[in-house]
């Protein structure tokens, strides 16, 4: 880190503690000074807030009022109704004058919905986590294939063998969506460097292609198929990802 600019894989760092206390007193200066970096670090500390809820599950969490039943009703209640409410902004925006509105429209969307940030999320909380990252450890495609296909209801996708792209099969861990439960696949090279299959069910996107979307310094690989959204998450920089998201398609 510079003596004025920390870089992201310390703020992430921040983020989930792993800071001594000299370097978490300069991130704090750093974001005091910069009010963006400062609302993107406090986004990462929700977001894995939230995973780290999602993942613990029911017996590690018997007492969390969250997972009561009415609270759950309740938290559906109101997603509807935020959701609910931007749709009618979305409409009056749209109204307010002819193409402008309806591009305003779709920008105002795609903000308040980027595609598959969960899985960009999920990346950054548990990638980075070192052997903590997974919860199970692979012995084989086969042995992680009967794993997804127990919690997702049709497998999701095939999980081949990726070691002629330099990367072997971690293992994996489960997720929860308010679509149903989601599954992250982790692949890692000899130099400790991961790239994420993610893949959940819900509403498909409006193109089977694969598009891209850069968020920082990960870059998001997705597609839809068969009722299930695809992505593939790996550091900007990994030139084998774009390759692996494409075989990892086909099996899709």
């Amino acid at each position: 880190m510079s003596a004025l600019i920390p870089d992201e894989e310390t703020l992430h760092a921040y983020v989930d503690g792993r800071l001594d206390a000299e370097a978490q007193a300069r991130v704090e200066a750093f974001l005091a000074r910069d009010g963006g970096w400062a609302a993107t670090v406090a986004d990462w500390k929700r977001d894995a807030e939230r995973l780290r809820a999602a993942a613990a599950g029911p017996l590690l969490l018997p007492l969390n009022p969250r997972l009561d039943p009415a609270a759950l009703r309740q938290g559906m209640r109101v997603r509807r109704q935020r959701r609910l409410a931007t749709a009618a902004a979305l409409l009056l925006v749209a109204g307010l004058g002819g193409g402008l509105g309806w591009t305003a429209r779709e920008r105002m969307f795609a903000a308040a919905n980027p595609p598959m940030a969960d899985a960009v999320s999920a990346y950054r909380v548990f990638a980075t986590a070192g052997s903590q990252a997974v919860e199970v450890r692979a012995t084989g495609t086969d042995a992680m294939q009967t794993w997804l296909a127990r919690h997702l209801d049709r497998g999701g996708a095939r999980v081949p063998d990726l070691t002629a792209y330099g990367v072997r099969l971690l293992g994996g861990r489960l997720l929860a969506t308010e679509d149903g439960p989601a599954a992250m696949v982790l692949f890692e090279d000899e130099d400790g460097r991961r790239i994420a299959f993610y893949m959940r069910p819900g509403p498909p996107f409006a193109t089977e292609t694969i598009e891209e979307r850069r968020d920082g310094g990960l870059l998001a690989r997705y597609w839809s198929r068969h009722g299930y959204r695809f992505a593939v998450v790996a550091p900007a920089d990994d030139d084998r990802a774009a390759e692996i998201a494409r075989v990892l398609r086909v099996g899709s």
